[in-house]
């Protein structure tokens, strides 16, 4: 393999994030809905400097020189992600410096500056701090010289300066002190009657500054730094050897609270003194390579306060409607609505509410015998999981695999699969080795003397908060064969069967591989033979070496290949001789795009999948990962409907090029299409002429 086939893996997310920063700068969208994006790209830094940076760390400090697919050595990597993630920085603070504050200023949205402030205010805010901030504060000496204190990751601390006042005859002596900010303070304290603003606030670091000099009477504040430090969360569990894997992982996310910092955040328009930057770094036990200076306030996460603050409709965009699935409303059961046909759901344009269904009305049926269920990531209040327990606690058999592994949902999936075991579950946590990512949901019911199987597949989790938020796609059936697959699958995963192919299905690491390779070889050979070659492919990232290889030779044989990736991309895009028939696409807009879909043209009669994995290593070799063949003819037929209109998308699509940067799509005079919106206007009219009335004639008029 040649370096300059690929791109850098983080630089290609670093690229992704650029581009969600890009929806924060358009004048077209609301004030709140670029404030709302902009917070997202802070949230997205956070986790890349904790699992990714992280990672590259390790390696640098374990002097590693590991080359990656384009030929970079991890310290080489560290230094392209400084210098670009200064740049972001640079252009996050100037978006919301320059324009986003004004903007909400004219709004009547205001954050006030202590100066700003008249007497009254600071009458009012110091009442505030001394009921509400005085008390809960805890400053905590220390010496950054000695043995370190533990510091919380991604909070806002400060670091005060103390020394005795001038007139004490004692010899002048100088201490650090630090305080935490902690989360259940509010980060935006509200001062009413502020002329000219329907919400003004103060930040909560800078109401604690004013008046940090009570935590000292005898003493001088001489400066304080607020500063913020990430840690490295890219701290793996060795289930190969654990014993007891909930107690392993609670150790872990122990471990993870004292981990090393790899990133520290100093604001630089704080009252900092170069002795204060110092002091902070040997606290934190970092070098000036992984010390950033912000320009303004730290953790623009807090942004999502701001995007969310009610009584503000007219600055956000307008919601698109949801569409309940009006067959699902009129159906007695959703068993009586799977046995009729197969539904297809694409998420949130059509609701999840079957799905929730399929597992709620399961737990409450006297017919239904048993529930099996991969849970990845589910919601705080999480509707499945109530049905689940109400279902063991009815007496079914319920069998859920509960991924502990699951990154930084760690700690609220050790809860809840507590919850499922009092309940009298059977609880299964993930497999050994690997991560289970597989989205599926098996439902046994008794019918006439017979068992039928419903089964749900998807590409996302079984998450209703998200289900809003993230596209995807639904799969319910109860054909004999996928419930057989089903069936098969968790007898696999849960007691270490040995592992048997599927009639239908897929599952990685054992064959889903294996099953794509095969697709692509397959349009491959037939471009050799002459034949028109076409596969359109929807997926989050694109990452693993022998996949790509395989494209770059579908490629050089004559296949279009179109790619839809929304994150990361290794794949080096209209190269001559080696990719120049390969488009790849990334669609950034109001959802993010999550789905995973698959099609091969195959000779005119194509072949569609739905996935629950990305084109990465990860997901092939070392993930437990379901692939899932689309035999319903509608289905497959909307499925092929959907990549259409994203690689027809004008408005939100970008282009990548050969040299990693993307580009506006070329109209080519075509007229605009954002295929978001058009999936949101398309649902709502499939909603409407569902719930017409069959004896209703609606005859066409001339416009």
């Amino acid at each position: 393999m040649k370096p300059d086939q690929f791109f850098n893996r983080e630089l290609s997310w670093l690229a992704f994030n650029e581009r969600v920063l890009e929806e924060a700068v358009k004048d077209s969208l609301p004030v709140l809905e670029r404030v709302k994006f902009l917070a997202i790209t802070a949230s997205n830094l956070d986790e890349f400097f904790m699992v990714r940076v992280g990672g590259l760390q390790f390696l640098k400090d374990a002097n590693k020189r590991v080359r990656d697919l384009a030929g970079l050595t991890p310290t080489q990597q560290l230094a392209q992600i400084r210098e670009r993630t200064l740049h972001f920085i640079d252009t996050q603070y100037k978006i919301l410096n320059l324009h986003l504050r004004p903007l909400l200023r004219d709004k009547g949205i205001r954050r006030m500056m202590p100066d700003e402030l008249t007497p009254g205010q600071r009458t009012y805010l110091h009442e505030y701090f001394n009921e509400q901030i005085f008390p809960v504060l805890s400053p905590i000496a220390v010496d950054p010289d000695e043995e370190r204190i533990a510091l919380p990751a991604l909070q806002i601390l400060l670091m005060s300066e103390v020394r005795a006042r001038e007139e004490e005859k004692a010899p002048e002596t100088v201490r650090y002190v630090v305080f935490t900010l902690p989360p259940s303070l509010s980060r935006h304290v509200v001062i009413p009657d502020v002329e000219g603003a329907t919400h003004s606030y103060i930040n909560v670091e800078d109401l604690v500054e004013m008046f940090i000099h009570q935590y000292f009477p005898q003493e001088q504040v001489h400066g304080t730094a607020r500063f913020r430090i990430s840690r490295n969360s890219d701290i793996t569990l060795d289930d190969e050897s654990a014993q007891d894997l909930a107690a392993e992982m609670e150790q872990i996310l122990v471990a993870r609270q004292s981990s090393s910092t790899i990133r520290l955040e100093i604001e630089e328009e704080s009252d900092v003194t170069p002795s204060l930057v110092k002091s902070i770094q040997r606290l934190c036990d970092v070098n000036s390579s992984q010390t950033y200076m912000i320009p303004g306030e730290l953790d623009l996460r807090s942004c999502f306060g701001l995007a969310s603050l009610p009584g503000f409709e007219n600055l956000k965009v307008a919601p698109w409607p949801t569409s309940e699935i009006q067959e699902a409303e009129d159906a007695e059961s959703i068993f009586d609505l799977i046995r009729e046909d197969d539904l297809l759901l694409h998420h949130p344009y059509e609701s999840f509410e079957p799905v929730l269904q399929l597992v709620e009305q399961a737990a409450a049926d006297p017919n239904v015998i048993a529930i099996k269920q991969i849970l990845y990531r589910t919601a705080k209040n999480s509707r499945i999981i109530s049905a689940l327990i109400k279902a063991a606690q009815a007496g079914k058999h319920v069998t859920v695999l509960v991924e502990l592994k699951a990154r930084f949902d760690e700690a609220r999936n050790l809860e809840r699969a507590e919850d499922l075991l009092n309940a009298g579950a059977q609880i299964i946590y993930g497999v050994r080795g690997l991560k289970t990512h597989a989205k599926i949901c098996l439902v046994l019911r008794r019918e006439s003397g017979r068992m039928m199987r419903y089964c749900h597949f998807g590409t996302g989790n079984y998450n209703e908060a998200t289900s809003r938020l993230y596209t995807d796609i639904s799969y319910l059936t109860c054909r004999p064969e996928y419930g057989a697959d089903a069936t098969s699958f968790f007898h696999t995963v849960t007691g270490r069967s040995r592992f048997v192919h599927f009639q239908r299905i897929s599952m990685a690491p054992f064959g889903l591989r294996e099953r794509l390779v095969e697709m692509i070889q397959s349009e491959t050979e037939r471009a050799r033979q002459g034949e028109a070659a076409e596969m359109k492919l929807k997926m989050n990232s694109l990452e693993d070496p022998q996949m790509i290889q395989e494209l770059y030779a579908a490629s050089k044989a004559g296949v279009k290949v179109h790619l839809c990736v929304r994150g990361i991309c290794c794949l080096r895009p209209g190269v001559k001789g080696l990719s120049e028939n390969i488009r790849v696409i990334s669609i950034i807009d109001r959802y993010l795009e999550h789905g995973r879909i698959f099609w091969f043209r195959q000779g005119g009669n194509p072949v569609v999948f739905i996935a629950s994995a990305d084109f990465m290593n990860r997901n092939l070799s070392k993930r437990v990962e379901l692939l899932t063949p689309i035999e319903d003819a509608d289905a497959r037929k909307r499925l092929e409907e959907i990549l259409d209109t994203q690689f027809a998308d004008t408005v939100q699509a970008r282009d990548l090029d050969k040299d990693g940067v993307y580009l506006p799509v070329k109209t080519l005079k075509r007229k605009p299409l954002r295929s978001q919106e058009y999936f949101a206007k398309q649902a709502a009219r499939r909603h409407r002429s569902r719930s017409q009335s069959p004896d209703l004639l609606v005859p066409h008029v001339p416009k």
